[in-house]
């Protein structure tokens, strides 16, 4: 028996029909992707049933997909250092979650449908806030969510992010190198589907901005812009967006004060993170050995293997 939540009637429907999701065979699964990553030496990774299930989710329970996205997800964390920085609660961190920039919403949209986090970047300081900063509190937003929400897993997430009185110097952080390093981590790392990207009081020189982040993005369709927040209401549904924008999804100071909560509680979590990843070295040398035991195959490289990481 998987140690994983139980799914609510919807939730477990959306994982059967969309997911593939076959009770029969959960387990063995789970421990196939369970012994492969004990069998390489040079990966650490979490393997409590919980944390594989997210990835086998969101590969649909096929376990070589699951395996690539596994091993992504920790050459990202073991590579990208300079964005990620320490994998402490600190206070940086603890900062960003009291700032009012961030909320996740309570209710999803439906028992079975996807989460929404709101982000309002006018409570951006540029001055405080990096770029680098922003997206080092989604990485460690999304670890939580990876191991409490299943909405956010299996049904994806809906992102709403109101611009009214974004800081200009903020949009002059803007690196288009910079955004497919970490635009990479969201499409080929974390186990959860962007469902769909809500702009809402955006001025013409941050359109502009959003152009050039559209052209760079797999999926142009999933982003909308509103000109203002009636077009959002229509979008979303009311009673989904939180009271400040006239919605009856619960205010953003309990979001706020909720997350923060649920940060802390994960303190000794992220610790202990800090001893998971990728040994380049270790990795190399397996490779060369499997090279070596098959002479006479010509190994074609996979994009699964990650390895290099280049997203220019």
């Amino acid at each position: 028996m998987a140690k994983i939540r139980s799914l609510v009637p919807e939730l477990a429907e959306v994982a059967r029909t969309q997911l593939c999701e076959d009770p029969s065979s959960m387990v063995a699964k789970i421990e196939a992707l369970r012994t492969w990553i004990s069998e390489q030496n040079y990966l650490e990774a979490r393997t409590d049933d919980q944390f594989l299930v997210a990835f086998l989710r969101f590969c649909h329970w096929d376990v070589e997909e699951a395996k690539k996205r596994v091993l992504f997800y920790y050459t990202y964390k073991s590579k990208e250092r300079e964005l990620l920085k320490s994998r402490l609660v600190d206070d940086k961190l603890l900062e960003l979650a009291r700032s009012g920039i961030f909320a996740t919403l309570p209710k999803p949209i439906g028992p079975g449908g996807p989460r929404i986090h709101y982000t309002r970047m006018g409570h951006i300081e540029p001055s405080k806030h990096s770029v680098s900063d922003i997206f080092r509190f989604h990485a460690f937003r999304a670890e939580v969510e990876i191991n409490t929400d299943d909405n956010w897993n299996i049904s994806g997430v809906v992102e709403i992010i109101d611009f009214t009185k974004i800081p200009y110097s903020l949009l002059l952080q803007f690196d288009p190198g910079m955004f497919k390093r970490m635009n990479a981590f969201l499409e080929h790392g974390i186990p959860a589907n962007l469902v769909a990207t809500h702009i809402v009081n955006a001025s013409r020189e941050t359109q502009f901005v959003l152009g050039l982040v559209r052209n760079v993005m797999k999926q142009k369709e999933l982003l909308h812009i509103h000109s203002n927040v009636e077009s959002l209401q229509k979008a979303i549904g009311k009673e989904y967006l939180p009271v400040e924008m006239g919605g009856e999804n619960g205010s953003l100071a309990d979001a706020m004060t909720r997350y923060e909560t649920q940060l802390t509680s994960f303190s000794t979590y992220f610790k202990e993170d800090e001893r998971y990843g990728v040994d380049e070295k270790l990795r190399a040398a397996s490779e060369r050995e499997q090279d070596r035991a098959a002479p006479l195959v010509t190994v074609v490289p996979n994009d699964g293997t990650f390895r290099k990481l280049n997203f220019d």
